[in-house]
């Protein structure tokens, strides 16, 4: 059997420590969030369908906005293309030259399984660039 005995000193500095960190977390959270999200809305416009270009031209991303625990920024599509946006993103039949439907959607659920990892990644290049 291995025994191994552990001394923690400090434990005040590391209980300050802690709480500056999770003081600070949400922001960096939202930050990182918003960050990738914008990569999001830059794959969302290359899969609009264009016949104009408004449509493709009103796809922003809104927020981060926080509510206690939860962070959250969208992609959002419409402005003066408001009219057909739905039309165009739900028509799963309509032949497009160029684009496709669920133009948001696709890209959301294919990232959906990486983005909590994508967005510890950016936090930890935040917190380098900004060191």
């Amino acid at each position: 059997m291995i025994r191994a005995r552990l001394k923690v000193t400090g434990i005040s500095q590391m209980r300050s420590k802690i709480k500056q960190l999770r003081k600070g977390l949400p922001d960096e959270v939202a930050q990182a969030l918003y960050q990738e999200t914008q990569i999001e809305a830059t794959e969302s416009k290359k899969r609009t369908p264009v016949l104009t270009g408004n449509l493709r031209a009103s796809i922003h991303v809104e927020g981060p906005e926080r509510d206690y625990r939860t962070v959250r920024a969208s992609i959002v599509a419409g402005g003066t293309a408001a009219g057909y946006a739905i039309y165009v993103h739900e028509n799963l039949e309509a032949f497009h030259k160029v684009g496709q439907a669920k133009f948001i959607e696709s890209v959301i659920f294919e990232s959906r399984p990486y983005m909590a990892a994508r967005i510890a990644r950016r936090i930890d290049l935040n917190r380098a660039m900004s060191a």
